[in-house]
């Protein structure tokens, strides 16, 4: 038996597996995700959380082996990807240095710490990576539809590899395989400029009033549980204060709205959500010889249900999988952490 642990270590959000693997098959598989604005702290804070985690993960289990994926590079607690790559490696290398680590590549295996340090731009926001890599092992050819928090992956798999044009975000944007829209952090005026109200489409205030949670925590989307940013406001995570922060996206409030009022407007949000990602799927077909409504579509992350698989139902594919059938509720929504827990742990097998 090996035991592995996998960390994606995000912006926002800290997420890492514990597995342990033995005869070919994942033995015990435990999840854990820690809410940690990477530029809200000092970056020297870092290695006592990663600490933290490893010992709430392994539970004084021995640890064979830690593979490693992220985006906060991209955060603007770091000025450059490679300062930010730099910065996350080196803490890892400093901690259980007596651990293998490796880290997950665009070229779709892993490679040690020192190798990622000389080809960053492989391992930058490379999470994807792990989680095709992991489904296209059970799904040779399919499309993975990967709704986090922040943002949609869009991922075509041929022959059991990720099959994008693009290997950096900006290229995967370009190619509608990356779209920054998520179940929790999403900005309402980057979804919709005007909403309705009282038979007129009203303009809206371009300040961060509201977040695309409060939209799903009032269609009962989400709970308060897995509401799991910071609210724009402060307040907290309750229907009540979700219901004022919508309203003040058109400068009203609860006295001058009524309920019924704030959740068609947010109704209509939701419905512009699904366009945009709808509009990114097709663009993948589009530009995706091969691929069409009769591909595979694997669907996971927070938003797995309510908005990826409710865009792979409206644009009619004819087979949609849940992840959640194979990592659980909380592996799925950790789903790069626990993919590359178990790759890694597939290779390490012999140990």
């Amino acid at each position: 038996m090996v035991n592995i642990i996998g960390f994606d270590v995000g912006g926002v959000n800290i997420k890492g597996a514990f597995v342990s693997y033995a005869a070919q098959t994942v033995d015990s598989l435990k999840i854990c995700s820690e809410f940690y604005p990477m530029w809200l702290h000092p970056l020297d804070e870092l290695p006592n959380v990663l600490r933290r985690m490893i010992e709430g993960l392994a539970e004084n289990r021995p640890i064979d082996a830690m593979g490693i994926t992220m985006t906060a590079e991209v955060s603007d607690a770091y000025r450059s990807k490679i300062e930010g790559i730099t910065h996350i490696l080196t803490t890892f290398l400093d901690i259980e240095p007596q651990i293998m680590k490796r880290v997950i590549s665009t070229h779709n295996s892993f490679i040690t710490i020192e190798e990622a340090l000389t080809d960053y731009l492989a391992i930058a926001s490379a999470n994807w990576v792990a989680t095709a890599l992991f489904v296209g092992k059970q799904f040779p050819k399919c499309i993975l539809l990967d709704i986090g928090s922040t943002t949609t992956d869009i991922i075509p798999i041929t022959n059991g590899l990720p099959d994008t044009i693009g290997k950096t975000d900006t290229d995967r944007f370009l190619n509608g395989e990356l779209l920054y829209t998520g179940a929790l952090r999403a900005t309402i005026p980057s979804i919709v400029y005007k909403v309705p109200f009282r038979g007129k489409m009203c303009p809206i205030s371009f300040e961060k009033f509201a977040l695309i949670a409060d939209v799903h925590l009032l269609l009962n989307h989400i709970t308060p549980a897995e509401y799991t940013c910071e609210t724009a406001d402060g307040r907290d995570k309750t229907k009540l204060d979700a219901l004022a922060r919508l309203a003040r996206i058109i400068c009203a409030d609860t006295n001058l709205l009524s309920e019924q009022e704030i959740n068609e407007m947010a109704a209509y949000i939701y419905e512009r959500q699904l366009d945009q990602i709808r509009e990114s799927v097709t663009q993948v077909l589009m530009t995706h010889e091969g691929y069409d409504l009769t591909t595979p579509m694997v669907v996971t992350g927070l938003g797995g249900e309510f908005l990826a698989k409710k865009v792979a139902e409206q644009m009619g594919f004819q087979k949609i999988i849940n992840l959640e059938q194979e990592l659980g509720y909380e592996g799925s929504v950790a789903a790069p952490a626990a993919a590359i827990a178990i790759l890694l742990a597939e290779e390490c097998g012999g140990l």
